[in-house]
């Protein structure tokens, strides 16, 4: 069961910030961010005092509210520490933590009073999974309903085989005029269409700006990138805000 932490509102965009700025977090949904946001804690940290040993197992990721800590590292057991950065207001740290208990490749430390916000790697671990499931179970039930021809994937797939397309498929989002794919550029991705629109223009009919066809929910472009890498033989405008699963 999710642990909601009440915080203020300028609070929960501090973290909202610097958690969708991050790597780690770049593949979760906006939903998924505001859970995530849901969960982290306050800890508060006196001057001097250590929030992070190098070498020590780490289990926790930390946004900075207040306050300035140095990051140091030591090479071996006998070199003295080097101050490598600073961190502060808005900064994050301790990414690692969250994937596994690796080893902290350097300490940081308190130069000020500071106010930090940490998530737990369960929590972190709890939530992702729980929408890769839930994502994972709404593509299969999409991709059992595409059309190809006259034939629907639910019906000449396999069950298997439509878990094992949903797994690896991933999902983008691309604004309204965004080019998805351009003509005669070589492509290897396999886009279905999950909500919005994409026109398709042809050379000569880009010229004009008459689209040759607008796709929609449920369809597909970019299918010859399945079987080969061959040039793209339309260009895929979005002409709304559209999300994407692609293989």
């Amino acid at each position: 069961v999710k642990k909601m932490i009440q915080k203020p509102d300028n609070v929960r965009k501090l973290i909202y910030d610097a958690i969708k700025s991050n790597t780690l977090f770049r593949a979760c949904s906006e939903e998924e961010l505001v859970d995530l946001v849901d969960v982290f804690d306050s800890v508060n940290f006196v001057k001097g005092s250590t929030v992070i040993q190098q070498g020590d197992e780490g289990e926790h990721f930390f946004v900075v509210e207040t306050g300035s800590l140095d990051i140091t590292v030591r090479a071996s057991e006998s070199e003295e520490e080097v101050k490598v950065g600073e961190a502060s207001k808005n900064a994050a740290f301790g990414e690692l933590a969250l994937l596994y208990g690796s080893p902290r490749a350097a300490t940081i430390r308190a130069t000020e009073d500071c106010t930090l916000w940490s998530i737990e790697r369960r929590a972190f671990k709890g939530i992702t999974s729980q929408y890769k499931l839930k994502m994972t179970e709404l593509h299969q039930k999409f991709l059992r309903n595409v059309k190809i021809g006259d034939k629907v994937l639910g019906d000449v797939l396999k069950p298997e085989d439509i878990s094992a397309m949903a797994l690896a498929t991933q999902q983008d989002s691309f604004a309204k005029g965004e080019v998805i794919v351009r003509e005669g550029e070589r492509g290897d991705i396999f886009y279905l269409i999950e909500s919005g629109t994409v026109d398709v223009y042809k050379k000569d009919a880009e010229e004009i700006g008459s689209p040759v066809a607008t796709l929609t929910s449920g369809q597909f472009f970019g299918e010859r990138a399945l079987l080969s890498e061959d040039v793209r033989q339309a260009t895929c405008i979005a002409s709304s805000d559209v999300k994407c699963l692609y293989l």
